[in-house]
């Protein structure tokens, strides 16, 4: 029961895409990706903590805030994704349970930019500025999810997601200034004076995925995987490139202790676009395309009826994209069936 605690489709930061990551990376680690738990609703919360992403690549400077002479130094950040998961006892498709689920994250983030010269504020080389925020980033709904029992202990998930447009802010409330010297500034600062890496993306994304299992004598070896489409950034005029990421897992059960491996992927299946407004159509943008590979350890205990893992990984490589040290608690808390 305990690794059979599955979820869903989350999704949250990172940076070839206008800004953050469609997934959450290596949030479902650990989690058995084929199956679905016992009818009822269920309470996860993922407490995500990033202490220091550092900046891969030319698309980064290119994502995130900042200013003439500038180059993107640091975020770090937390990231809480709560969700709700509701697997009723009487509906079946197609020979498979069925189960839906609703996740808002939220997420604080300080970004820390170092300047290489001159800036509009009176900052000069090597002195740094930013800002911490918190805010919402964009809804996620996974209208179905739909997982069926194979033979010799194998499980297979389908599930779809839709995140919405609807986080706190996003590039399109970024303000434009001019330099002290005439010059045009890429400075763009919300406007309230600071400059902060904004809490969500500002256009729609909707996510196939399919998760496999298998499960046999305490085992779970387990591959999650999703294909992102973001639609058009209508305020920036900005489109996302298509994005697959997967979530891997092998981990064994020995009473209430849970101890394996996960891994994680992401990476973008070609350049992002831009449309300058000239007439000519959006354009794909040289050295956007993300890529970001980590792998680590985790640990599971199970409280009866609550569980917690602890997931912990390290980068492997990156490109296009933020790369650092991340580490994720997970809880899950059966909400009972509530007359299911």
């Amino acid at each position: 029961m305990c690794l059979a605690l599955a979820v869903v489709t989350l999704v949250s930061p990172a940076y070839a895409e206008e800004l953050w990551d469609f997934h959450l990376r290596g949030v479902d680690e650990g989690l058995a990706a084929g199956a679905l738990p016992p009818p009822g609703f269920y309470f996860i919360n993922n407490f995500y903590f990033v202490p220091n992403f550092i900046g891969y690549g030319s698309a980064v400077s290119q994502s995130l805030p900042r200013g003439e002479g500038q180059s993107f130094t640091s975020l770090g950040g937390y990231v809480d994704v709560p969700v709700l998961l509701w697997v009723p006892s009487t509906c079946k498709f197609l020979g498979a349970n069925y189960a839906a689920a609703i996740a808002q994250p939220f997420d604080y983030t300080n970004l820390r930019i170092k300047n290489a010269g001159p800036n509009i504020d009176g900052s000069t080389l090597n002195s740094f500025n930013g800002g911490a925020q918190w805010g919402a980033y964009n809804t996620i709904l996974v209208p179905y999810i739909l997982s069926w029992q194979l033979p010799c202990d194998f499980r297979i998930k389908n599930a779809f997601s839709v995140g919405f447009n609807d986080s706190t802010t996003s590039p399109a409330n970024r303000v434009i200034y001019t330099t002290v010297s005439g010059n045009t500034a890429a400075m763009r600062q919300q406007p309230d004076g600071g400059i902060y890496a904004e809490s969500g993306n500002g256009y729609y994304t909707f996510t196939p995925q399919i998760g496999i299992s298998w499960l046999h004598a305490g085992w779970n070896v387990s591959a999650e995987m999703f294909y992102t489409v973001a639609t058009k950034d209508t305020t920036t005029n900005y489109q996302s490139a298509d994005e697959f990421a997967a979530d891997y897992t092998v981990s064994y059960t020995c009473g209430k202790w849970t101890f394996g491996v996960g891994a994680a992927q992401e990476v973008q299946t070609g350049n992002d676009s831009f449309d300058n407004g000239d007439g000519t159509g959006y354009h794909s943008q040289p050295n956007t395309r993300t890529m970001n590979y980590s792998m680590g350890p985790l640990i599971g205990y199970n409280f009866g009826p609550c569980s917690l893992m602890f997931i912990y990984n390290f980068p492997l490589k990156t490109e296009n994209d933020v790369g650092g040290e991340w580490c994720n608690l997970r809880l899950v808390i059966p909400l009972g069936k509530l007359g299911l």
